[in-house]
């Protein structure tokens, strides 16, 4: 019996958490599509396609952040889609700077592979973290 979409949600975050990376590969389906949207300020921002590169993306997460607080707080699922708010507080590596914001997560599944990852945050916070600016004061 193939797992439910949330169950592969599910799965997926607690391996995020326990820095399997690795195990994400096999959890995506040939073909799978991460998109992050928003400006190259941002190293991870993009659209990946297939396993390989989504796992460049997930690459990015290991290498350009560190993770302080990465927490699921609602799941809305059928039977091949779940919704998925929560909140994260990273690391930029680059700058040493933190952002700290909602998230929401779009995650479609099929024969318990995800198939695409869409990721929508405040790229706003996101792209200020990785940039080497000082915020003027007034």
């Amino acid at each position: 019996m193939s797992k439910t979409a949330l169950q592969a949600a599910q799965e997926m975050y607690d391996t995020i958490l326990a820095g399997d990376f690795a195990g994400l590969y096999e959890r995506m389906r040939e073909d799978c599509v991460i998109e992050f949207y928003g400006p190259t300020t941002i190293p991870y921002a993009g659209i990946y396609t297939g396993r390989d590169k989504c796992m460049e993306f997930f690459d990015h997460v290991q290498n350009d952040v560190v993770i302080h607080q990465f927490t699921q707080h609602e799941y809305i699922a059928n039977d091949k889609q779940v919704a998925v708010v929560g909140h994260l507080k990273l690391e930029a590596v680059s700058t040493g700077r933190v952002y700290d914001t909602e998230y929401a997560h779009i995650i479609d599944v099929e024969d318990g592979l995800w198939v695409r990852f869409r990721d929508f945050a405040d790229t706003a916070t996101v792209a200020h973290a990785f940039l080497d600016t000082q915020t003027p004061h007034v």
